[in-house]
């Protein structure tokens, strides 16, 4: 799945991913379901160009290909052109996996992904736009 890195891809990416746990549970279940990480931003030189996926990375771009790098940040996948695009879905792509925490149910999930619990799911979308891949029993999103 690749959205947008903001709280209107992440809404989109949780739309998506309740769709696989309805409809295709299995898919989840055995692992096959990642979100793609997309580059927040672009710092480049003449000589050299890094896509960076947070605030730090970008720091030390920045300071790596000073003097006076060029800096784009990204608003979203439309921003990003093809040609671009391929140099981060190569052999360096970052993927994060969608798990189930343990304990939980695929219809707990959906109760909370689709039931009356707008408040709830607004903050869970807002405080997970970023979710670091070392928390294994987290449900990615």
């Amino acid at each position: 799945i690749a959205t947008d890195a903001d709280v209107d891809g992440m809404h989109i990416r949780l739309l998506l991913i309740t769709f696989f746990l309805q409809f295709f549970p299995e898919l989840i279940k055995q692992g096959h379901l990642h979100i793609l990480q997309t580059p927040l931003f672009r710092v480049r030189n003449k000589k050299e160009t890094r896509y960076c996926y947070s605030d730090e990375e970008r720091r030390k771009a920045i300071e790596d290909l000073s003097p006076k790098p060029e800096i784009t940040r990204f608003k979203g996948l439309g921003e990003i052109s093809p040609d671009e695009f391929q140099h981060f879905i190569g052999k360096n792509i970052r993927l994060d996996p969608v798990i189930i925490p343990k304990g939980m149910t695929i219809k707990e999930l959906l109760r909370f992904y689709m039931g009356k619990n707008t408040p709830d799911r607004q903050e869970f979308i807002i405080e997970n736009l970023k979710v670091e891949q070392d928390e294994p029993d987290a449900l990615t999103a």
